[in-house]
């Protein structure tokens, strides 16, 4: 495991971590309504849901291996495209098309923190956006330590996105200026996917 693998590994977590969705509107909310604390305790709970998503998903994705090679290089073509379908989505997205940030109702932080961990469990993306991404760097012969560390990464990187989320929406105008540039923004992120996608097509072919 070299720093190309790590760096990709981390690279790929902070884009899918990143990308607009259910997760963003959620603690925006939270943030909006209860404050930058609230907003941080319920991107930690975000965080550590992922990282327990994300070690399931790898100890998971080395039984199939270990047991139905077919299936896992039938995961992998999933996986990849999957990864492209992300990518052209975040692409072809249409200005101001990320999500809309409603105010939740009043509550303590454990209502924070319950937010944060429902919106990662009932979000069905996760689990395949981690089957997608880790299909492409688990092996079989790769030791627990490696896949702990990929999940800590999973979670880390989760949570620190969604902490800076929450310190910059809590500031005045921030969040109209994040809107502003989502259409560029969106577009870098779909372009470092499908680099990641045609590294990972040209390793399988060669």
């Amino acid at each position: 495991m070299d720093a190309v693998f790590w760096f990709s590994v981390t690279l790929a977590c902070l884009l899918g971590a990143m990308s607009p969705g259910p997760s963003l509107a959620v603690i925006g909310s939270v943030t909006l309504n209860q404050g930058r604390l609230a907003g941080i305790v319920s991107a930690l709970a975000h965080g550590l849901t992922i990282a327990a998503f994300a070690l399931i998903t790898a100890l998971g994705l080395v039984v199939v291996m270990s047991s139905y090679a077919i299936i896992f290089n039938l995961l992998q073509l999933i996986g990849c495209i999957y990864l492209v379908w992300m990518a052209l989505k975040l692409l072809f997205a249409a200005p101001g098309s990320s999500p809309e940030l409603t105010v939740l109702a009043g509550g303590s932080y454990w209502a924070a923190a319950r937010d944060g961990f429902l919106v990662a469990l009932v979000n069905p993306n996760i689990i395949i956006f981690f089957t997608a991404l880790f299909s492409q760097f688990v092996t079989v012969e790769g030791e627990l330590w490696v896949k702990l560390l990929m999940a800590a990464i999973a979670g880390v990187v989760d949570t620190l996105w969604y902490m800076l989320v929450a310190v910059i929406i809590s500031q005045p105008g921030a969040l109209v200026r994040y809107q502003n540039s989502s259409a560029w923004l969106n577009k870098v992120f779909g372009l470092v996917l499908l680099g990641i996608v045609a590294g990972i097509v040209v390793e399988l072919v060669a």
